[in-house]
């Protein structure tokens, strides 16, 4: 082998050693930031569970229907307060549909 094969092979070599070294630093550091992402996504399930089981709570028919008893003057309607369409006031006309 002559010395400036021995040279390049060398170069070579040592360019196929940055290369490795790099691209293995690369992988660790996306291997770092996959674990991130699955950490923070496992947190961020963790909180929507636990907003979905708050929502669910929320909406229980029988505490929203406690909530307004308790809250809200409502009282059922009986058929002597019921009126018929016909008695209610007409709404007038805007004054561009009178003139035609």
């Amino acid at each position: 082998m002559t010395r400036g094969s021995a040279v390049a092979a060398a170069l070579l070599l040592a360019g196929a050693a940055g290369g490795l070294y790099q691209f293995k630093d690369r992988i660790a550091a996306l291997e770092e930031e996959a674990v991130h992402l699955s950490r923070t996504l496992a947190g961020e399930r963790q909180a929507i569970h636990v907003l979905s089981l708050e929502w669910a709570y929320l909406n229980e028919p029988e505490r929203l229907a406690d909530l307004a008893a308790r809250h809200l003057d409502l009282v059922p309607l009986d058929a002597g307060t019921a009126i018929a369409l016909d008695d209610l006031p007409r709404r007038p006309l805007p004054a561009a549909e009178t003139r035609r």
